[in-house]
């Protein structure tokens, strides 16, 4: 295929979380590998606008309007509607929705783009959907990573299978900082553990986590607790700090998030739970240890930079699950993954809140550190 002779405008539409988009940025590299002239456009929730900013193979970072505090309906649906012409006036070549809503299929179709790319679903897909796209691509199902998923709309070719995620010099710099004014000497290696989620049927239980972080401190770390910016995930944490025996350094909601990526950059190893902190660490190549309540790990798996096998790196539907150089604890019970918000939707995980420290976690944890810190 050749490349028209002005720049390939590329759109790539993701209207979704952080983690979400951040597992989109091999599909970034990808499409830049195939069309090196091109300007890739990533339309996102203003949330994880730093997620993508300094991404070497993107154009720019353009956000969805979201609405401000105390504005009305009408002024709102006023910017909506400038944000649209404004995404119209741009002469796209190609524009991909990478999210199954129709929020995404509408910004593509309202593009004008030449052609514009989307997953459907093959068994329940609404017509009208079908006739904003020129290239509907079927969603597979089954044990697939969402990295993968997202190749899956490049179509076939040569696949970049980074994660990145780059930090700054100013956000590594003032990362280490904080790093070291919480109390870090620069020589006891350091374990990240981000034990919350703004799902907090994600998390385990506030007593494990004390006893993970007490175990690294006796096994010649020290732990570096991290956590998201929200009053809840504060409380939580604070919960698991009263319960630590040994010192640890505490940046809990101090951290923007390239500096978090910074912090994980920082460190020999990071624990915690199935959320974003997690894809972020693991895209910094740092060896991950994650907990998994009742999501599939075999598609939201931490992300192995550059494996180039077919469809997951984790083949299992549960239980304990490795993907060099990460490891993923998980029950092997016969309703998990059961991908809901808790158990009978009760925002709360059995099988995580019965996950055992010392007979189930311990153990994986010892065996995990001691190949990254051989003797």
């Amino acid at each position: 295929m050749n490349e028209p002779k002005r720049p390939y405008q590329i759109l790539l539409i993701k209207s979704r979380h952080i983690g979400d988009v951040l597992l989109m940025a091999p599909l970034i590299s990808t499409l830049k590998q195939r069309y090196p002239n091109s300007r890739i456009t990533a339309l996102i929730k203003e949330e994880s606008r730093a997620i993508l900013t300094g991404h070497p193979h993107l154009h720019r970072v353009w956000t969805f309007p979201k609405q401000h505090e105390g504005e009305s309906r009408w002024s709102f649906y006023w910017r909506q509607l400038k944000a649209w012409w404004m995404l119209s006036k741009e002469r796209w070549d190609l524009a991909i929705n990478t999210t199954e809503g129709d929020r995404g299929i509408l910004n593509a179709f309202l593009s004008r783009a030449r052609e514009r790319v989307s997953f459907i679903n093959k068994r329940q897909e609404k017509p009208w959907r079908l006739r904003l796209l020129t290239r509907p691509v079927v969603f597979q199902g089954g044990k697939r990573h969402m990295v993968i998923h997202n190749l899956d709309l490049a179509g076939a070719g040569e696949q970049d299978r980074i994660v990145r995620l780059i930090p700054s010099a100013e956000e590594t710099q003032s990362a280490l900082k904080k790093i070291q004014e919480a109390g870090w000497d620069g020589q006891r290696p350091l374990v990240q553990i981000h034990p919350t989620s703004r799902w907090f049927f994600k998390c385990w239980t506030d007593e494990g986590m004390a006893q993970a972080a007490d175990f690294f401190h006796e096994s010649g770390c020290l732990s570096l607790f991290t956590c998201g910016p929200g009053a809840e995930e504060r409380r939580r944490l604070d919960a698991i700090l009263a319960q630590c025996r040994h010192p640890f350094l505490d940046l809990g909601g101090r951290l923007s998030l390239k500096e978090l990526a910074a912090v994980s950059g920082q460190c020999i190893l990071y624990f915690g739970v199935d959320t974003a902190p997690m894809h972020m660490a693991a895209s910094q190549n740092v060896p991950v240890v994650a907990l998994y309540g009742p999501t599939g790990v075999y598609d939201w798996g931490p992300w192995p930079n550059g494996w180039q096998g077919e469809d997951t790196p984790y083949g299992a539907l549960n239980g304990i699950q490795r993907a060099h150089p990460h490891l993923v604890i998980q029950k092997d019970w016969p309703c998990v993954p059961c991908g809901k918000a808790g158990c009978e939707g009760l925002k709360q995980s059995r099988c995580l809140d019965q996950l055992d420290f010392n007979t189930e976690v311990r153990p994986l944890l010892a065996e995990h550190l001691a190949t990254i810190r051989p003797q």
